[in-house]
């Protein structure tokens, strides 16, 4: 009797471990493979939101992990911050040559290229702005003997809905005119500056519930409770069943029937 008493105690706590381990793996991978920075603003911004999100590191960069029922809900609002960033290249890596000879069309893409990209990472460190995209023209004689077509751009800005980004067009316009070579005439008709504002996808954050040093959805509040009550019905059970094995066998019909009394009447 006292090894079945021992094997349904260990069983009782590999439920209870089941039960916990059941509640804890329902978590949806969000992004993989991101970068401190990246991750670190992501999870900023999803905490900020009421959602708890969790960041571990792999051997692809970092994971991103948020509640399974609340995965929409996150992917909504890291589209709407513009997360994560897109990757920018700097002039060296665009210029990184693979072949030994680079034909003059390849030296002219990788130098549009990176001036864009560059003109864009600085458009990124305003505040406010969550993607940033820079055309560029450079002057072009279409036929020998005709005069050089003259510079010109085109600058796309998303910005967040509350950021101040408007009032800093000019300034974006006239850097973006003076950082590119051969354009002639004023920043105002040779740059083109389009900024949009991002419309939120969620006006408010996700309530959650919080139970000492953890926080959840309301969704998961029932489950957790559940989960809660369970261990604690499991514990008193093993309590209940280490007093009796303590008792003795023959002493275990006095010890129901004195309870049966006091309880039930």
């Amino acid at each position: 009797m006292t090894r079945s008493l021992l094997q349904l105690r260990l069983h009782l706590g590999a439920l209870v471990m089941l039960l916990a381990l059941t509640g804890c793996s329902e978590r949806a991978t969000l992004f993989n493979g991101l970068s401190e920075q990246e991750a670190n603003e992501v999870y900023s911004h999803l905490l900020d939101a009421g959602i708890p999100a969790e960041k571990a590191r792999t051997k692809e960069g970092l994971t991103i992990t948020v509640p399974e029922n609340l995965s929409a809900t996150a992917l909504g609002i890291t589209q709407a911050k513009g997360l994560p960033r897109d990757k920018k290249s700097s002039i060296g890596q665009v210029f990184k040559k693979e072949n030994m000879i680079s034909s003059p069309l390849e030296e002219r893409a990788r130098y549009l290229y990176a001036l864009s990209q560059e003109l864009e990472d600085t458009l990124m460190r305003i505040d406010g702005v969550l993607s940033a995209k820079v055309h560029i023209v450079l002057p072009e004689r279409a036929n020998p003997g005709e005069a050089l077509s003259p510079s010109s751009a085109a600058v796309f800005v998303k910005y967040a809905e509350k950021a101040q980004f408007p009032a800093y067009i000019p300034k974006v316009r006239e850097m973006v005119f003076k950082s590119i070579p051969g354009i002639t005439g004023d920043a105002q008709s040779n740059v083109t500056v389009t900024a949009i504002p991002s419309e939120p996808k969620i006006d408010e954050c996700v309530p959650l519930v919080w139970y000492g040093p953890m926080a959840l959805s309301a969704a998961d509040k029932g489950y957790f409770l559940a989960i809660v009550y369970i261990i604690l019905l499991m514990w008193m059970l093993t309590i209940a069943l280490t007093w009796l094995q303590a008792k003795g066998i023959d002493q275990w019909p006095a010890v129901l029937k004195s309870l049966r009394s006091r309880f039930i009447k």
